[in-house]
């Protein structure tokens, strides 16, 4: 049994709703990495930490890859990737009936513990969106959790404050608020459209500069096009999210997700056409964020890769 983050009653493991209260508990398992190493070959020498106690490999972490499946509601999965060493994304992801609370985060790998500070502010985010705060008011939950780690004591946070980017959204009948900061993404893509359409804009130097006249391509190709230009961390001072809403007039989807996947389809066509392939093309939602982040990884998964699929009818 644990705790219900809202009420403090016992529930169940695994429980979707909180039986006293009735709000919607934060669901994402992360998969059994399993105690044998495939490193030197030894049967159950995995410890929890993830190392071999035989070789010293690190077999894997729990957090390397997790998925939240609520049927067809939603679903979101996430995964390290294949260059990063570990995953410092990190989601959110409740439902109760069709309303949604999803939220994606991304550690800033040049802070310290980064993916401490993405995991903090999923989790202040989706707690605040239960409490039905709004989003603008989740985010800046997130962005005060993120920055008192930078007060913990440890002299690592206090030189390179943790820190994080954010995108979170929230399903209520049939309306999407949405709210962000840094280049975590929202995008809706309706059923047959050619073109995603991109509900967030970048924190970032391309975004920027290309909103000053740049060429759109020089600035993608700058080695500075995805320094972001706002984050949630102490050393970034006041956060004042952008929001949004979205009352869609057609079926389609709302996906949130980490650079990890957009990077690979910067076009709103391409990135439709993913997305609708994948949702088209398994058998359930869960299956079709798994497809999108095998794409990132067949990609060459040079970074973490967070997915969420919201459909709206």
């Amino acid at each position: 049994m644990t705790d219900c983050p809202h009420c403090t009653d016992e529930r169940a493991a695994g429980a979707a709703f909180c039986e006293s209260c009735g709000r919607p508990l934060a669901t994402g398992a992360p998969l059994d990495v399993g105690t044998d190493c495939g490193a030197c070959g030894s049967a159950g020498s995995v410890a929890t930490d993830g190392y071999c106690d035989n070789c010293g490999m690190l077999a894997g972490r729990p957090r390397d890859h997790a998925e939240a499946d609520a049927g067809p509601v939603a679903a979101a999965v996430t995964d390290r990737g294949v260059r990063h060493r570990r995953n410092e994304d990190a989601m959110w992801l409740a439902v109760r009936g069709t309303e949604v609370d999803v939220v994606v985060c991304d550690g800033v790998s040049s802070s310290a513990d980064p993916e401490v500070a993405s995991g903090t502010a999923a989790e202040a985010a989706g707690k605040a969106l239960a409490l039905e705060t709004g989003v603008a008011a989740a985010v800046r939950a997130a962005a005060e959790a993120v920055a008192a780690l930078a007060g913990t004591g440890d002299p690592r946070r206090a030189a390179s404050n943790p820190a994080c980017t954010i995108v979170a959204a929230r399903v209520r009948e049939g309306e999407i608020e949405y709210g962000w900061v840094g280049d975590s993404r929202a995008y809706w893509v309706p059923i047959g459209a050619e073109r995603a359409e991109q509900l967030t804009e970048d924190d970032s130097w391309a975004t920027h500069v290309i909103a000053m006249g740049a060429d759109p391509q020089a600035a993608w190709n700058n080695p500075q096009a995805h320094a972001i230009t706002a984050w949630l961390g102490a050393d970034f001072g006041v956060v004042e999210p952008r929001t949004g809403t979205l009352r869609p007039e057609a079926p389609g989807v709302l996906v949130l997700c980490s650079d990890g996947l957009w990077n690979y389809y910067t076009e709103p066509a391409a990135f439709a056409e993913v997305v609708l392939a994948s949702v088209r093309e398994n058998a359930d939602l869960v299956s079709a964020a798994r497809a999108l982040v095998a794409l990132a990884v067949e990609a060459g998964g040079a970074d973490n890769i967070t997915v969420a699929l919201i459909p709206i009818v």
